[in-house]
């Protein structure tokens, strides 16, 4: 085999490799949300056998619904409390303390064992199919090793037989792994409805606060006097209709986009969120897979290279070099970039187990949203502030840019700020712009100006963390303009003087043009920074008061972290990056002609 065939061979090899470690991390992943879900279950279940015999004070009644599956001891674990699952010699099984009808002591302790049809794993025809897809992978991509100079429609077709085969398995596994889902699902709402039929009081129950809840471990709905339907909290946003009550009853029922596993027991409809949906391990698979792709993606650039070894050797030496920083940017930005988009089409809440996918619906919302334009709108107002900054900033830079004793300590005095601490800078400008003892409102009284409601009134305190911001990034302002004006050739001026021009003519023609690239940088990174203003607004004013400094990245912050709407605050997110990336787009522009117009 000679050297060229040898390295093609390695890289084929190396972009074979994700994809092989992608099929069997997905093979493990349904396998995982399967087992997952049947421990969730063997747990539910066990907690509704101990409840049913608390009730009933006796465990017999186990018998008509986990017939052979149940023991009853005397022991009492004291570190035992809701139902915990391990390994045993038969299988999983699970255990649960027992306590007194008035829940004060434990008295015992429940043993519930799975049935044995809950033990099997993935079926073995789809072992064999992972199996075979994986040896005939090898043996494509070696059959292309052979074959270097193919025509396009070959390797095209190559890479679609591959795909095919890597991904027929994983379609079937996710298919098993549904039916096996939804069969959890289906005994999770017998047992909790046979739990129902056999609870001695069930009218009792049921007016009892949390007594179906804590028995059945699930959400429930009962008509009250008025023939209304009354629910207890499912989803935020969910509604489930109650039209009728039949018993025996299981299905689906589909609330605010997202179905609902129901049964009902007259006079109790039962609901939950399937397992197909919570355990559905697609999303995870779809995301391993893109992954893989793109890291198959670049060995098989190089394929082409095998035979030329120089060009070869120099670009895979300058892809290594760029391989720590592209790790980096997937891991860090590429990956939260695309969950942020995936989050922006979900109704997505931590209070929420229900995560539909809900298009644009978050997006559209937005549009109504008065109180986060509030938030772009006083974004864009603190914005303001840049050219302010800018130009007190230059101003110091012309002045301390001459050779005066003291000044190098003046220039870090200047810098200081902008490698200080934001939240102690916030905490500082806080206390000196309080109303009562600020020492800004003492040094006014000092001149006979009564206090300054620096930031308790609406109309001062944007303003107050605008003027601070201005004192925070007029150093580094000022250390870009003096390299700037560093870069200015001394020619310049004294051609500007001999033609007779003064400083202020000089300053128009000679030092603005040369600090034209200068004064872009500094405004365009300026204008982004300052839409994503936080710190200083969470730690002076909370977005207060009245709102007057809710800002838009604190808008998102309290959208997804106090209101725990992640499905929204990663729309604003967007929305806020399409803002920022028109007004950068716009300056870009606006600056490129201006600049061609002095050409």
């Amino acid at each position: 085999m000679s050297r060229a065939t040898r390295r093609r061979f390695i890289l084929l090899v190396c972009a074979l490799s994700p994809l092989v470690i992608a099929l069997v991390a997905a093979l493990a992943l349904v396998g995982h949300s399967v087992t997952r879900a049947r421990h969730d279950l063997l747990r539910r279940e066990t907690n509704t056998a101990v409840e049913l015999v608390r009730e009933v004070q006796s465990g017999q009644i186990l018998d008509s619904i986990f017939p052979g599956r149940w023991t009853l001891t005397d022991e009492r674990d004291v570190t035992l409390d809701q139902a915990v699952t391990y390994e045993s010699p038969v299988g999983v099984a699970a255990r649960a303390a027992l306590y007194d009808a008035d829940s004060w002591y434990r008295v015992g302790t429940v043993y519930l064992s799975a049935p044995t049809d809950r033990h099997s794993s993935l079926p073995l025809r789809i072992v064999i199919v992972a199996a075979i897809a994986v040896v005939l992978l090898n043996g494509l991509f070696v059959w292309w090793v052979h074959r270097p100079g193919g025509p396009l429609t070959v390797r095209l077709g190559l890479s679609g037989v591959v795909l095919v085969l890597t991904g027929t398995p994983v379609w079937l596994a996710a298919g098993w792994s549904r039916a096996k889902l939804t069969d959890l699902t289906n005994e999770r709402m017998q047992v909790a409805a046979r739990a129902l039929e056999l609870a001695p009081d069930l009218d009792a129950l049921v007016a009892r606060p949390g007594g179906v809840m804590q028995l059945t471990g699930l959400q429930f709905m009962v008509p009250d006097p008025t023939g209304a339907a009354s629910f207890s909290t499912l989803s935020p946003a969910a509604t489930l209709e109650l039209d009728s009550i039949q018993s025996p009853f299981f299905g689906r029922a589909v609330a605010d986009r997202v179905e609902y596993a129901v049964a009902d027991v007259v006079p109790v409809r039962l609901a939950v969120l399937p397992y197909e949906h919570t355990e559905d391990p697609i999303a995870t698979i779809m995301m391993i897979a893109s992954l893989a792709l793109l890291v198959t993606a670049l060995p098989l650039s190089f394929a082409t290279l095998a035979s030329q070894p120089r060009t070869f050797h120099r670009n895979a030496v300058a892809w290594s070099f760029l391989a720590p920083s592209i790790v980096h940017l997937t891991i860090f930005t590429v990956g939260p970039l695309a969950f942020a988009a995936w989050l922006s089409l979900h109704r997505w809440s931590l209070l929420d187990a229900a995560r539909p996918f809900v298009g644009l619906a978050n997006y559209v919302r937005l549009l109504g949203d008065g109180a986060f334009w509030n938030a772009i709108k006083n974004t864009a107002v603190f914005t303001l502030h840049v050219p302010f900054a800018m130009a007190l900033a230059l101003a110091i830079a012309l002045v301390i840019h001459r050779r005066i004793r003291g000044i190098v300590f003046l220039r870090a005095m200047l810098f200081l700020p902008t490698i200080t601490s934001l939240v102690a800078i916030a905490m500082v400008w806080q206390w000196m712009l309080h109303d009562e003892y600020g020492l800004i409102n003492w040094l006014l009284s000092l001149v006979g100006f009564g206090p300054v409601d620096w930031l308790t009134s609406p109309s001062t305190a944007l303003v107050s963390i605008m003027i601070m911001s201005v004192w925070m990034i007029v150093g580094y302002q000022m250390i870009l303009f003096q390299a700037g004006l560093a870069a200015i050739p001394r020619e310049y001026y004294d051609a500007a003087r001999i033609d007779g021009a003064g400083p202020w003519r000089s300053f128009l023609h000679v030092t603005l043009p040369g600090l034209r690239h200068t004064l872009f940088f500094v405004l365009i990174t300026s204008v982004i920074g300052s839409f994503q203003v936080f710190g200083a607004v969470y730690v002076m004013t909370e977005g207060g008061p009245l709102h007057a400094t809710d800002v838009a990245v604190f808008h998102i912050y309290e959208e997804a972290w106090r209101h725990f709407r992640f499905g929204d605050a990663a729309a604003m997110s967007w929305v806020l990056f399409a803002i920022i990336f028109m007004v950068t787009l716009l300056q870009f522009r606006t600056l490129e002609r201006r600049a061609g117009e002095t050409a």
